[in-house]
């Protein structure tokens, strides 16, 4: 997957600012994508001088004009022959998932902890999830659940060892 990707896949949903399109990103963990701002705006640019976008200056109630990119015929024709390249498996680059890797290095009592801390954390996110209409939404919210009772049968794992289960 490619940011330049994911950015026209999020205008073809509609015209948006650099600005925009991160706090998109932000608001929704289900594209598995997140970037910042000077990450953006060079990958804005780049679709826009290979005309998969055009840029428009709208005028706007606070500050400066705003720049509103939107996909064109060309960027749509190169973002479906994206999406139908065949999938592959995701690799990600999380440090709190390589740290859940090497749980068992912790003391039994600290373990426990994380796994008290990270439950929360997974709970939150399934709460806060929204609500399933797209294909990528209900993909987050089946992980998320199965996350859920990972960390649950790791505590039980876990007490059964101590003795506690």
């Amino acid at each position: 997957m490619s940011l330049p990707h994911v950015l026209l896949g999020l205008l073809s949903r509609g015209p948006a600012s650099g600005w925009d399109l991160h706090a998109r990103m932000s608001r929704d963990p289900s594209l598995g994508w997140d970037a910042d701002l000077a990450q953006i705006y060079p990958a804005l640019r780049l679709l826009l001088r290979g005309g998969f976008i055009a840029m428009k200056r709208r005028r706007s109630v606070k500050g400066p004009a705003r720049r509103e990119y939107r996909v064109t015929s060309a960027g749509l024709r190169e973002f479906r022959e994206w999406l139908a390249e065949p999938p592959g498996l995701p690799r990600t680059k999380d440090t709190a998932l390589a740290r859940l890797a090497f749980l068992e290095k912790l003391r039994p009592v600290d373990r426990r902890a994380r796994l008290v801390a990270y439950r929360g954390l997974v709970a939150e996110a399934l709460r806060a999830a929204a609500p399933v209409s797209t294909a990528a939404k209900r993909r987050r919210r089946a992980l998320l659940e199965t996350e859920l009772a990972w960390v649950d049968a790791e505590a039980m794992l876990l007490a059964v060892q101590a003795g506690d289960g």
